[in-house]
């Protein structure tokens, strides 16, 4: 399977979170990952909190650059949408297949939360308004 980015070959490689452990197809060119149906609901759901938030993503140019899907044979254009959690980093996504392309950097962008945010969430929480 090709890097829908930059078109070099994906490798295989393992995620591992707290409970959970899959293969994805990693691109060693550009760092790119790509989820096949499912793999990123499994570890979407977990925030790190952190003091600094910094992000390491593409510019919004390269994120709305039209790409299509490594894995069908027809090779559909993939749909972009924003995260629901993190509306900076835009999500490549088959609507043939529902796998995931997630641009270098992207996944740690959604998985870590500023402390703050975090606090006020679970405030939210405790009063009932979430």
């Amino acid at each position: 399977m090709d890097c829908p980015r930059c078109k070099s070959l994906l490798i295989k490689d393992t995620v591992k979170d707290l409970n959970t452990g899959f293969e994805v197809d990693t691109c060693p060119s550009c760092g790119g990952t790509w989820f096949d149906k499912n793999e990123l609901s499994q570890i979407d759901k977990v925030i790190e909190p952190t003091f600094l938030e910094i992000r390491h993503i593409p510019g919004k140019k390269d994120q709305i650059e039209p790409l299509n899907c490594p894995s069908c044979k027809t090779s559909p254009a993939l749909h972009k949408s924003e995260h629901y959690r993190d509306k900076k980093v835009i999500i490549d996504h088959c609507p043939s297949c529902k796998g995931i392309w997630l641009d270098k950097g992207e996944l740690e962008a959604i998985r870590k939360e500023n402390w703050l945010i975090t606090i006020g969430k679970i405030f939210n929480w405790l009063i009932g308004k979430e």
